[in-house]
């Protein structure tokens, strides 16, 4: 399996969680999936899922009985998040979280999904970006860049 552009950013959420007691049950990245967003000219877009079944001692099983998952997109915004349902199944679209933006803080991360895992409203205010945003803004520009046949 090749290194995505995204990998390391995903890697220190995923580092972070852990760290605070919210282990996902696992987690993967892509750039295979067909792109949803509209206007950057792109067929495929880099995303990530990080995901709490319900087996995760983290997750509130009487709000959310099948887990949830977190899921980053390139070129949207915003995290996003869904309830799973039987068999992983997202019981509804992705709801975006105005909170977390595309490079949000892993910090910023992990407190979101603490909130969401127990059933709790999120923060309100956007996060602030991650100290390596820069770096995976241009390794994610290389990669647009590639795809489209245009410069980064």
């Amino acid at each position: 399996m090749r290194d995505l552009p995204h990998d390391p950013y995903i890697k220190a959420i995923v580092d972070t969680l852990t760290a605070a007691g919210l282990e996902p049950d696992y987690c993967w990245t892509s750039d295979a999936e067909s792109n949803p967003y509209d206007g950057d000219g792109l067929d495929v877009m880099l995303n990530a899922a990080i995901v709490w079944t319900s087996d995760s001692p983290a997750v509130d099983t009487d709000r959310h009985p099948d887990g949830i998952a977190l899921l980053w997109d390139h070129p949207a915004d915003q995290w996003q998040w869904a309830e799973r349902g039987a068999h992983g199944v997202l019981t509804a679209e992705p709801v975006f979280l105005p909170c977390l933006g595309r490079y949000a803080h892993p910090d910023s991360v992990t407190a979101c999904v603490r909130a969401l895992l127990g059933g709790q409203p999120v923060p309100e205010h956007p996060a602030v970006d991650s100290h390596r945003a820069d770096q995976v803004r241009a390794a994610v520009a290389q990669w647009v860049a590639a795809s489209t046949g245009g410069t980064a």
